[in-house]
């Protein structure tokens, strides 16, 4: 007998994070099937592209997944931002996502879809955490000036507003906070309200990897001098990796929501991943949709049958499943707050061409380097 396991892959090529979702998702299922399965079954997958995001294919997602093919159980890692919770809601099917977002999670609560999880916080909490995390790492800053560059989805104007209230509130005069168009954005302009502006921390926002690549070379031509740059979640994603690998961003910072934590048990899913597809796993969604496939199969073997999915929705609501990237363990609303007791969200940084993560919640973790094009540039002076 099989237990199916089911996946909306999100192969959106702004994240690169399809390939992610699919890689950790089959590794899960491939480790979990090696120990004997779960209940003693095996468990089979499939795959679903969403494409691009549209609520027609959602509904296509839900009808191909559960009507046809059965599944006990729907994972993904940012499934539609939207249109997935009205498209599973009917279905009762354990659904977790990683969507993220204020608006997903409040419409999960008023549809009533207790089925669905969140397993993260939401964006308004990130950029709340990345400030504090910046401000963490003991950087004498020359002035206490803030410039925004974000995109126009709810996690790029979400996470920069909340970013820039914590600036505020520490302090800090946000001298730039300006939404650009993925379509048509102009990056020339920005720059040179940026180097007006002088500023001792730019922060951009914005999803597509190569957007983002192309701001920074621009920026990096005449950077203002003793400004820290952080490229946000677009930093943690596969592509960026091709950035870093051409080494035109060292020191350049960024984000994710969760990783593996170091520690005997990160290293060995560094080196499981590393053996089964010959790259070192992302920071973006590697560890956590592995956790997530786990947190199921615990659920699953707490109640004892796979097709119950109202005891194993309660399961899941009911469990702290201590994982790869922190303890997992959702709170009414059905998301997981961050913090150190929960999943920690990552600040990294490039440093000798590979990311490494400096903070991990409130935790130092690793030494902070002053960026080379830091010291380019005019300086920003204390007034």
């Amino acid at each position: 007998t099989q237990s199916r396991s089911s996946a909306a892959s999100d192969v959106y090529k702004r994240q690169s994070d399809g390939s992610v979702m699919e890689k950790a998702i089959t590794l899960a299922v491939e480790d979990l099937n090696k120990a004997g399965g779960v209940l003693g079954r095996q468990l089979e997958v499939t795959f679903f592209d969403i494409g691009d995001l549209s609520p027609d294919k959602l509904q296509a997602a839900a009808a191909n997944l559960i009507d046809r093919g059965k599944a006990d159980f729907i994972v993904t890692g940012y499934g539609g931002f939207g249109p997935d919770i009205p498209a599973f809601c009917p279905q009762g099917v354990p659904f977790i996502h990683n969507d993220a977002f204020t608006s997903v999670v409040e419409m999960m609560n008023s549809m009533g879809c207790k089925h669905i999880f969140n397993a993260s916080d939401v964006e308004s909490a990130y950029g709340r955490v990345m400030f504090e995390q910046l401000m963490a790492l003991g950087r004498d800053f020359p002035v206490k000036k803030l410039a925004i560059v974000h995109g126009p989805y709810e996690w790029e104007s979400g996470l920069t507003k909340t970013m820039a209230e914590a600036a505020t509130a520490a302090g800090w005069e946000v001298v730039l906070n300006e939404e650009v168009p993925y379509e048509s954005v102009q990056w020339q302009g920005i720059l040179s309200k940026i180097r007006e502006a002088q500023p001792s921390l730019v922060h951009i926002e914005v999803l597509d990897a190569s957007l983002t690549y192309t701001f920074l070379q621009q920026y990096f031509s005449n950077p203002v001098k003793g400004a820290l740059v952080n490229a946000g979640y677009a930093a943690s994603i596969p592509a960026f990796g091709e950035v870093i690998a051409q080494g035109n961003v060292e020191g350049v910072l960024g984000m994710t929501l969760s990783a593996q934590l170091p520690g005997a048990e990160g290293d060995a899913f560094i080196k499981n991943w590393q053996a089964r597809f010959n790259e070192p796993p992302p920071y973006s969604l590697a560890a956590q949709l592995y956790d997530e496939v786990f947190m199921w199969a615990e659920a699953v073997k707490t109640v004892g049958n796979p097709s119950d999915h109202a005891k194993v929705v309660q399961a899941l609501q009911d469990m702290s499943y201590k994982g790869l990237t922190g303890t997992l363990k959702f709170d009414e609303t059905r998301k997981i707050p961050t913090s150190d007791a929960t999943q920690p969200a990552f600040l990294l940084q490039v440093q000798g061409g590979q990311l490494k993560p400096v903070m991990i919640g409130t935790r130092k973790v690793g030494e902070f380097i002053e960026p080379p094009f830091a010291k380019q540039g005019r300086m920003a002076r204390r007034p």
